[in-house]
C-alpha cells in the first residue's frame, strides 16, 4: 500500500462487517442514473460480469472466481493476500501482483470495504470486488491516484498461512537478489560520476563513497548519538531534493532514526567536520521513495554534510 497497500488502506475507523449478499446475481434493481451504483453496474456489464455478480447489503458488488477451502477470516485475523487495485476506468493505482510481493495486514487495520470483502473469501479463494467510495476513501480520495468519491475495483486472492509463508520467503529471496543487482549498478554509477568530475574519493565496505572537505575535532558520533547538522541533498544529475542549507536552519536527529546511509556516513565526521557522501540507493530509499517527492526509485543520493554538534 507509489505507496504499498499497508499505507494506502490504513484506516482508524473500525466498523462491524455486513456479509449478507444477494446470492443469485443479475437481480439488482436498476440504479439511478448518475449515481455510483449506476457506474458500478455499468462496469459489471461492460466487463460481462453482471450475471455473475452478487451484492452485499452495504453496496459492494463481487464475483467469485475461485471458492477456496477452509474457514473465512474474521476481523480479528491477520491475512496475506495478493491484490490488484484499479479505478472503474481501468487505471491501476496499486498492485501487490505487479510488485511480486503479497501484502500481510490485520483486517481491523484496513478500510471498511476490505473489512467486508476479504472475509467473503476462504483460503485459496479469489474474487473481484467493486467497492463504493463510502467504504473506501470517500470524499477525501487517497493521494494523486485515487480521486475523491471513487469506487474501487480490487482483484483479491487470499492465501492460507502455509502458502503465505512460502510466498513471503520467495519474495524475500527475489528482493535480496534485486538488491544485490541494484548495488552493483549503483557502484558503477557512482564511480563513473566521480571519474567524470575527477574526484578522488574513499569508500566504505557497504559501497558509500566520500570526500572530506574539513576534518573537524573531537569524538566521532556513535549509532546512538543525537547530532546537529547542515546538509544539502542532490541526485547524480544535480537535482536538489532537500536542503537544510537552503532553508537556513540546521536539523537535529538521533542517528538511529535515519536511513542506513546516514547512520554510516555521519559517524565518519567529527564536530566541525564537513564532507560529501555518495550513497547507493539500497542504503537510502531503494525502490520505494516517498510518493510525489523528487527522489525516483533506486536513486543514488549525494549529501554535503556539515556536523555541528554531537549530543
Amino acid at each position: 500500500m507509489n505507496k504499498s497497500l499497508a499505507h494506502l488502506l490504513i484506516c482508524s475507523l473500525v466498523a462491524s462487517v455486513l456479509l449478507s449478499g444477494c446470492g443469485g446475481g443479475a437481480s439488482f434493481p436498476a440504479a439511478e442514473a448518475g449515481t455510483q451504483d449506476a457506474d458500478m453496474q455499468a462496469f459489471l456489464k461492460d466487463n460481462k460480469l453482471y450475471k455473475k455478480a452478487q451484492k452485499t447489503a452495504s453496496g459492494i458488488y463481487y464475483v467469485m472466481e475461485k471458492e477456496g477451502e477452509g474457514a473465512n477470516p474474521t476481523l480479528e485475523d491477520q491475512v496475506t493476500v495478493h491484490y490488484h487495485g484499479m479505478l472503474l476506468n481501468g487505471k491501476v493505482f496499486d498492485s501487490s501482483v505487479d510488485r511480486g510481493e503479497p501484502a500481510t495486514f490485520p483486517l481491523r487495520g484496513v478500510v471498511k470495504g476490505w473489512q467486508e470483502a476479504v472475509p467473503l473469501l476462504k483460503p485459496g479463494g479469489k474474487g473481484k470486488f467493486i467497492i463504493p467510495s463510502a467504504l473506501a476513501y470517500g470524499e477525501r480520495g487517497a493521494g494523486a491516484d485515487i480521486p475523491p468519491n471513487s469506487p474501487l475495483v480490487f482483484d483479491i486472492e487470499l492465501f492460507s498461512p502455509e502458502e503465505a509463508e512460502k510466498l513471503k520467503a520467495e519474495a524475500a529471496k527475489k528482493a535480496q537478489a534485486a538488491a544485490l543487482e541494484q548495488a552493483t549498478k549503483d557502484d558503477v554509477l557512482i564511480k563513473n560520476h566521480l571519474a567524470k568530475l575527477n574526484i578522488d574519493a574513499k569508500s566504505t565496505s557497504s559501497g558509500i563513497y566520500y570526500t572530506m572537505e574539513k576534518e573537524g575535532k573531537g569524538a566521532n558520533p556513535t549509532a546512538t548519538s543525537k547530532v546537529e547538522v547542515h546538509y544539502h541533498g542532490t541526485l547524480l544529475d544535480g537535482t536538489v531534493f532537500d536542503s537544510s542549507v537552503d532553508r537556513g536552519k540546521t536539523i537535529e536527529f538521533g542517528l538511529n532514526q535515519v536511513v542506513k546511509g546516514w547512520q554510516e556516513a555521519i559517524p565518519l565526521l567529527k564536530p566541525g567536520g564537513k564532507g560529501t557522501f555518495y550513497i547507493p540507493s539500497g542504503l537510502c530509499y531503494g525502490p520505494n521513495p516517498r510518493p510525489g517527492g523528487k527522489i525516483p526509485p533506486n536513486a543514488v543520493l549525494i549529501f554535503d554534510v556539515e556536523l555541528f554538534k554531537v549530543k
